[in-house]
């Protein structure tokens, strides 16, 4: 069975644009140094925070996929040699949307992600900048390992994890925007998700203060049995690990949680009985 080295890469995101594409191309050469062969960046990158209040002046940072953003990241993993997964604020034709583009070690378009679960309260007013997604709940394969994303308040409703996990997912990325406050209801969550599934999560947030938001930080992997195997402290910083997927088959195999559901159960939360 593979195993696969992940890279996470943690940033304050407060700076423009520029300085913080930068920044993560420094970062991301150090992860592929540490041996890692894919690395997660933070939710909306590389902009500073600006869905902590509503301003339509705003939706101009909105890219397409062959906007500066993207166009920089598969420049990048060319150069570095590594895959990275990019979370950006997309503009398809009319339509905006919370966007992860996963790229290969060539540039190549993996994974195309539309955040699903959308979220509007204080200091996250993400309704009013976008759309909730209209990709379902895709999968990619990057070194022998199936991965798919769910970023951020996505990771609060299980629904999606398990279809990842149904669809063969061994690991779940999950780049965040999350604030210090709710570090440990992450925590909890986060774990809990790669229990239930018999997975791994890798998770990249932001850090530090930001458009009004203090950011948690916190970036960690999360193995098959809820365990936290490593984590990030301060603001900037890079975590590498080498993930055993021999894991999430033994994990599958002592607690059967996925081959124990009944489906038939469901139509409360299903909505059309699947």
């Amino acid at each position: 069975m593979a195993k696969i080295c992940l890279g996470l890469v943690q940033m304050n995101l407060g700076a423009g644009p520029e300085a913080n594409v930068a920044r993560a191309a420094q970062a991301l050469r150090r992860l592929r140094d540490q041996g890692a062969t894919l690395a997660l960046l933070p939710e909306f990158f590389p902009w500073p925070w600006f869905a902590s209040s509503e301003d339509s002046r705003a939706f101009a940072r909105a890219e397409p996929e062959d906007g500066p953003t993207v166009t920089r990241m598969r420049e990048e993993a060319l150069r570095a040699g590594i895959a990275i997964a990019v979370p950006i604020y997309e503009r398809a034709g009319e339509h905006r949307y919370n966007t992860t583009f996963v790229l290969s070690e060539q540039g190549d378009v993996l994974l195309c992600y539309r955040k699903n679960h959308v979220p509007y309260h204080p200091g996250w007013y993400e309704k009013f900048y976008y759309e909730c997604g209209d990709r379902g709940f895709p999968v990619f394969h990057h070194r022998g390992a199936t991965l798919g994303v769910q970023t951020c308040w996505d990771n609060m409703l299980p629904e999606g994890s398990r279809i990842l996990a149904l669809a063969g997912a061994q690991v779940i990325l999950a780049p965040r925007a999350s604030g210090s406050y709710s570090r440990r209801r992450w925590r909890t969550v986060l774990a809990g998700n790669a229990l239930a599934n018999g997975c791994f999560v890798a998770t990249a947030n932001r850090a530090g203060m930001d458009g009004g938001v203090e950011f948690g930080g916190d970036s960690l992997f999360a193995g098959p049995d809820g365990e936290v195997l490593a984590a990030a402290a301060g603001e900037d910083a890079e975590l590498a690990l080498e993930l055993d997927l021999e894991r999430c088959t033994e994990s599958r195999a002592e607690w059967p949680l996925l081959a124990d559901r009944r489906p038939s159960l469901y139509r409360a939360i299903s909505g059309d009985g699947a």
